[in-house]
C-alpha cells in the first residue's frame, strides 16, 4: 500500500505539474500576466473604498491640489513633514486635470506599480534562463503572496517603494551580468533610487545599498564601488533638498519618531515579526527556502551562482536591521524582499520540477487556491457596496448633508481619514477648545466620547446629525448661526 500510495503521488504530482506548463506556454506569456492583472486587481480600482492608512495620502494630494503648496505637505491645514510623499504627489499630478481626487485616480499609480513588479519578476527570470512555466510560476507568487494581495491598490508607498528598489536591482545586474556597469547606467540606477527614497524616506533604501554593497565587497568588484556611491549620492541629493526646503526647528523630533529612532507605537518584536512576515509572504517564502537549501548555491541550478548570490543579499541583508530596530517592525517593512522571495521560487520550479515534482505540486496548488482566493475577492467587490465600500457611501450621505446646509467642516485629530477625503468643500482640523467657541454655521466630525462632551457644553447650537464608522466610532455634529 505505502508503494502503490507513493506511485499515485508522484503521479498525481506529474500531472500538477504538467497542467501548469500546459497552461504557461499555450498563451502568450505577457498576455497572462496582463489578464490576471486585470481580473485580480483593476475591479478594485472602482470597487474598493478607502482604508487603513490611504486617507493620508489621499488627503495630501487633496491639500496640494486645494492650496497649489505641494513641497510643504499638509493634510487639510495640517503640515504634515514626516517624509516626501511623492505617491500624493503622483496622484494630485494625475487629478490636476479633474480638479480633483478621485478614487480611481489616487489608485491607478499602483495598480500600474503592480503589474510593473510582475513584469519585472517574469523577465529577469527569463533573463537568467528560467523556462516560461517558471517565470510565469514567480509571477503568480508574487500575486498570491498574502501581503501582495492586500496593496493591490492600496494607497500606500510599500508595493511602488519595492518595485522601484527591484528595478534598480535590475538595472544593475543587467550590466553586472556584463562585466562592466557604464557611468549612465549608475546615473540610470541613481534615479531610480532617488525617485524610491522620495516616495517614503531613506530606510528601505538600504534593501538596495546593503545587499549590493555587500555583495560588491564580497565578490570583490573594486571597480563597482565608484559607481554605487555615486548612485547613493544621486539618490539622497532629492532627498536631502527636500529636507532642507521644508525645515522648521523643531522638525527633528518628528522625523526621528517617523524613523523609529525614538519610536511612539511599539510594534512586533523580532520573533512575532518573524513567524506574521513568514504568514504574509507565502508560498513565496517556502519555495524560497526550499530552492535555496536544496540548489541554490551548490551551482546546479539554472541560474548563475553569482546571480543567486546577488539576489540572496539584495533579498536578507538588510531584513535583520530592520527585525532589530528600535521599536520592533511590520510586514509591510519586507515588501521589498517579496520580488526577490518570488524570484527565487521561479528558479526553485525550474530546478525541482523535472524531480521532485511531489514537492512543486502542493506549492503550486497553495498558490493556485490564494489567487483563486483573489479572484473571488475582485468578483465580489462591485455586488457588496456595505463590504467594499463603506466610506465611500458614508462620505455621499455626509456630502449631502453639507451641500443642504452648507458650511467648514472641522475636524480633530486624524478622525474619519479615510472618509473625508471623499468629501468636497472646505475641511479644517481645530482642538476641541477651539470647537467650543466657534461661531457656526458649520459641521464637525468627531469620535463618540469628544462629541458628546463638545453636545454637553454647547446644547443649545449643536446637535448630532449621523454616527458613522465601521463601529460608529465618530459622530457628525451640525453648529447652527
Amino acid at each position: 500500500m505505502t508503494s502503490r500510495a507513493a506511485e499515485l503521488c508522484v503521479t498525481t504530482s506529474d500531472g500538477i505539474v504538467a497542467a501548469w506548463n500546459a497552461v504557461a506556454t499555450r498563451s502568450s506569456p505577457i498576455a497572462v500576466i496582463v489578464v490576471a492583472w486585470v481580473v485580480l486587481a483593476v475591479p478594485l480600482v472602482f470597487f474598493r473604498g478607502f482604508n487603513s492608512d490611504e486617507g493620508l495620502t489621499v488627503s495630501i494630494a487633496r491639500t496640494a491640489l486645494e492650496n497649489g503648496d505641494w513641497l510643504n505637505q499638509h493634510t487639510f491645514n495640517v503640515r504634515w513633514i514626516d517624509s516626501p510623499r511623492l505617491l500624493a504627489w503622483i496622484i494630485a499630478a494625475i487629478s490636476e486635470p479633474f480638479g480633483h481626487v478621485s478614487q480611481i485616480t489616487a489608485r491607478l499609480p499602483i495598480v500600474c506599480f503592480l503589474l510593473f513588479g510582475c513584469l519585472l519578476i517574469y523577465f529577469l527570470l527569463r533573463k537568467v534562463g528560467a523556462g516560461v512555466a517558471a517565470a510565469l510560476f514567480g509571477t503568480a507568487l508574487f500575486l498570491a503572496c498574502p501581503l501582495v494581495m492586500r496593496a493591490y491598490v492600496m494607497i500606500t508607498a510599500d508595493m511602488p517603494l519595492a518595485v522601484l528598489l527591484f528595478f534598480a536591482f535590475v538595472l544593475w545586474w543587467s550590466g553586472c551580468e556584463k562585466g562592466s556597469i557604464s557611468v549612465s547606467r549608475w546615473l540610470a540606477i541613481g534615479l531610480v533610487l532617488a525617485i524610491a527614497g522620495l516616495l517614503k524616506g531613506p530606510q528601505l533604501m538600504a534593501y538596495f545599498v546593503l545587499g549590493v554593497g555587500v555583495f560588491v565587497l564580497a565578490s570583490r568588484s573594486w571597480r563597482q564601488i565608484f559607481g554605487l556611491v555615486l548612485a547613493g549620492l544621486i539618490g539622497a541629493i532629492p532627498l536631502a533638498a527636500w529636507y532642507a526646503a521644508i525645515y522648521t526647528p523643531g522638525d527633528e523630533a518628528q522625523w526621528s519618531v517617523f524613523m523609529r529612532v525614538q519610536p511612539r507605537i511599539i510594534f512586533s518584536g523580532p520573533l512575532t515579526a518573524s513567524v506574521r512576515l513568514l504568514g504574509d509572504t507565502l508560498p513565496a517564502a517556502l519555495f524560497a527556502a526550499v530552492y535555496l537549501v536544496a540548489r541554490g548555491f551548490r551551482g546546479r541550478a539554472g541560474a548563475p551562482p553569482a546571480f543567486v548570490a546577488a539576489l540572496a543579499c539584495y533579498a536578507f541583508i538588510a531584513a535583520p536591521l530592520i527585525l532589530f530596530w528600535p521599536g520592533g517592525s511590520a510586514p509591510r517593512y519586507y515588501f521589498p524582499m517579496v520580488l526577490p522571495l518570488c524570484v527565487f521560487g521561479g528558479l526553485g520550479y525550474d530546478a525541482l520540477a523535472p524531480r521532485r515534482p511531489e514537492i512543486v505540486a502542493p506549492l503550486l496548488l497553495l498558490t493556485a487556491g490564494l489567487l483563486v482566493y483573489a479572484l473571488g475577492y475582485s468578483v465580489a467587490s462591485p455586488l457588496l457596496p456595505m463590504r467594499f465600500r463603506p466610506t465611500q457611501i458614508e462620505a455621499a450621505r455626509i456630502a449631502g448633508l453639507v451641500q443642504a446646509a452648507p458650511g467648514p467642516i472641522y475636524r480633530t485629530g486624524d478622525t474619519a481619514l479615510n472618509v473625508l477625503p471623499y468629501v468636497p468643500g472646505r475641511i479644517l482640523n481645530a482642538s476641541l477648545n477651539q470647537l467650543g467657541t466657534l461661531p457656526g454655521p458649520a459641521w464637525m466630525v468627531l469620535p463618540a466620547g469628544e462629541a458628546e462632551a463638545l453636545l454637553a457644553r454647547r446644547p443649545d447650537k449643536l446637535h448630532a446629525v449621523m454616527a458613522f464608522g465601521e463601529a460608529q466610532q465618530w459622530r457628525l455634529l451640525r453648529l447652527d448661526p
